[in-house]
């Protein structure tokens, strides 16, 4: 076979991740952004050469409904193929639809998951499934489907590479972004975001055509909003976010070191709701607040939820030294089961735990965090505080409209973040 030359068709920004593809070990590469960005070609591109690279490697790329295969992926994998000048080493046929290698016998085949039997029964009769690709995955219901379907993929076999591709949803609510926080933190999955600004810096405008060009470019200018979902991907939300002020940032060891002002707050809660507590740094200068760690835990008592907090205060002053107890304020709930748990913090762990005083100020607690000029959480310290800031909406009205309520429910964070501040926002009020 001639060699390929796969550079001109891959934008740079996927450079690192043809590498990490290509080196043989599998892995998980969650792939999302933009209209435009060639992540789909470029997915293509990658599977097309792991077939022909690994002779024990099929492939199975994946929609939701099965009559929307022919003119996306089906065609996207043909024209992988063209473009890498293999095609007279390829066989397509649409019914059954697939595309075999030749010299080997491996398929790459297409299954909508409209049709659960089908997508199970799967076989190869050379090598195993090796590569999966999720294809438009926010169309999907929900991750369980797309779990189960990988236990029924991923058999046979030691070395898997799983791709999933799609534009973000508007809000954070949908299950896709939520999962996409959590894809970020698991071992061996890259999670890429990539726009068709990527295209124009690597050179490849005309990939996109210049009245692609012009469409986004009169977006950006009337319509900035859908520009930053559409062409950027980015989660814009639904208009009723309570908080417009959050910055999604890693915090650092170096720069915890330099904190001064501390807060910390605990919301009490055994089960289904969770007991919680957030740690947090208050620049008042700056309106900032840097939420930067949290431990969560359910049917868990006081004294034990106590040890939490003991061992999330005990650290050395500067590397090198050895750690120590740090006996910082903590804030929690005045209710009089939050006061009993409180005591025994007190008395059987020697905590600095003081109520906060709450009442009435619910609403304007609310009010002030969103008033912040930004409020930093570092999304990998504290997946569940990120998670409860970005989705926390305002009420609707029977009709849809928004109004000025904040619902109840998913705001454990909040709370203890709430509480951690108080005394701070009374004395502004």
């Amino acid at each position: 076979m001639a060699s390929v030359n796969v550079a001109p068709l891959i934008i740079r920004a996927f450079h690192a991740i043809f590498q990490q593809v290509m080196e043989g070990a599998g892995g998980e590469w969650w792939m999302k952004g933009g209209r435009g960005s060639t992540k789909s070609s470029f997915i293509s591109i990658c599977i097309v050469l792991l077939v022909i690279t690994f002779p024990w490697a099929n492939a199975v790329v994946v929609r939701r409904f099965g009559n929307t295969l022919r003119d996306s992926v089906y065609s996207q994998i043909l024209w992988a193929i063209s473009e890498l000048g293999l095609g007279s080493y390829f066989k397509a046929t649409a019914s059954p639809m697939q595309i075999t290698y030749k010299p080997t016998g491996q398929r790459i085949v297409f299954r909508g998951m409209d049709d659960p039997l089908k997508a199970k029964g799967v076989k190869f009769e050379k090598g195993y499934c090796a590569i999966i690709w999720f294809e438009e995955l926010d169309q999907f219901a929900n991750w369980e489907v797309i779990r189960s379907a990988l236990k029924s993929f991923k058999r046979g076999g030691s070395v898997f590479w799983t791709f999933y591709s799609y534009n973000p949803p508007k809000t954070l609510w949908s299950w896709v972004n939520r999962q996409a926080l959590e894809m970020g933190r698991k071992p061996g999955c890259v999670v890429n975001h990539s726009t068709y600004l990527d295209v124009m810096e690597a050179g490849h405008a005309d990939w996109l055509g210049d009245p692609f060009i012009e469409d986004a470019e009169w977006l950006r200018d009337t319509n900035e909003q859908a520009y930053r979902w559409e062409m950027l991907g980015e989660i814009t939300g639904t208009g009723g976010n309570v908080f417009d002020n959050i910055i999604d940032r890693p915090v650092t060891d170096a720069e915890i070191a330099t904190f001064e002002r501390p807060r910390n707050g605990v919301d009490w809660g055994w089960f289904p709701d969770p007991w919680r507590f957030v740690r947090g740094e208050y620049q008042p200068g700056a309106k900032r607040l840097i939420l930067f760690d949290e431990h969560s835990a359910n049917r868990t008592l006081p004294e034990d939820t106590g040890k939490v907090i003991v061992d999330a205060l005990t650290y050395p002053d500067k590397p090198g030294d050895e750690p120590r107890f740090h006996r910082q304020r903590i804030w929690y709930d005045d209710t009089p089961d939050g006061k009993a748990q409180g005591a025994v913090y007190r008395r059987k762990l020697g905590l600095d735990a003081r109520p906060a005083a709450k009442g009435g100020m619910r609403e304007l607690s609310y009010q002030m965090l969103a008033g912040l000029r930004e409020i930093v959480i570092d999304p990998v310290r504290c997946p569940l505080t990120f998670e409860e800031f970005k989705l926390k909406e305002y009420d609707k009205d029977r009709d849809g409209n928004w109004i000025e309520g904040i619902p109840d429910g998913n705001d454990h964070s909040i709370d203890a973040v709430r509480y951690m501040m108080m005394k701070d926002f009374r004395r502004a009020a």
